[in-house]
């Protein structure tokens, strides 16, 4: 698994850089599209096959699809990119060197004395008393059963991917997802709000009624003319 994974993760990377250095910005929506596509082979890697199926769904058949039509719609020069460009090489430079120092950091220093993954809490300590969520027996019929705990990684084995996710969103998270589905809401709605045409007092004009008159019964010959 760690070759595939090396595997897949190499060819996430050098569609990364192929996206920023390419010159057409419809060969980065593909290379956008690739990077996607490896994303998920890591996901599949990982045994997150639920988040495997949203990856492909969401990013690659309806976000990335739409990067693409708007870069074909609006076809923008590759001179005016270039010249956009330019003013980020320094920004992009302090990024990427920010991120190479802490890979070499994590690489070279062991993930056992790590001091982020030094200071979680085990499962039998205090501290981890918030890392504690409760859960339910999927297949008890009684009331009792909300009263159990259990930790989390724990219960993760025992259940799918799916399962879990549904306790998390619809379970324990069940208010901050009806709060992001109002906001959704408001959302669509703004956009459906601005989008609407309003009355102006300008006078307009009919094209497709133009377009059809028929000009012998509207064009009159004045006398005289010839």
């Amino acid at each position: 698994m760690s070759q595939s994974f090396a595997l897949v993760a190499t060819g996430a990377l050098m569609s990364v850089f192929l996206m920023m250095r390419s010159k057409n910005p419809v060969h980065s929506v593909f290379y956008l599209v690739l990077l996607f596509l490896h994303c998920s082979g890591l996901l599949v890697l990982l045994g997150l096959e639920y988040f495997v199926l949203l990856q492909l769904l969401v990013y690659v058949g309806a976000l990335a699809i739409l990067f693409l039509f708007v870069v074909m719609l609006l076809d923008i020069p590759s001179t005016e990119i270039l010249a956009h460009q330019r003013g980020t090489y320094p920004v992009a430079g302090v990024l990427a060197l920010c991120l190479i120092l802490a890979g070499a950091l994590a690489l070279w220093q062991p993930l056992a004395e790590s001091p982020i993954l030094g200071a979680m809490p085990t499962s039998g300590s205090r501290a981890a008393q918030g890392f504690v969520m409760p859960t339910t027996n999927i297949n008890a019929q009684n009331a009792t059963a909300l009263r159990q705990y259990s930790f989390w990684h724990h219960y993760r084995e025992a259940t799918s991917t799916v399962a879990n996710l549904g306790i998390a969103l619809y379970g324990v998270h069940a208010d901050l997802l009806i709060i992001a589905s109002l906001l959704l809401l408001v959302a669509m709605i703004g956009a459906v709000g601005l989008t609407l045409k309003r009355p102006v007092s300008v006078p307009n004009q009919d094209v497709f009624a133009q377009h059809y008159v028929d000009f012998q019964k509207v064009v009159v010959q004045i006398p005289g003319d010839k």
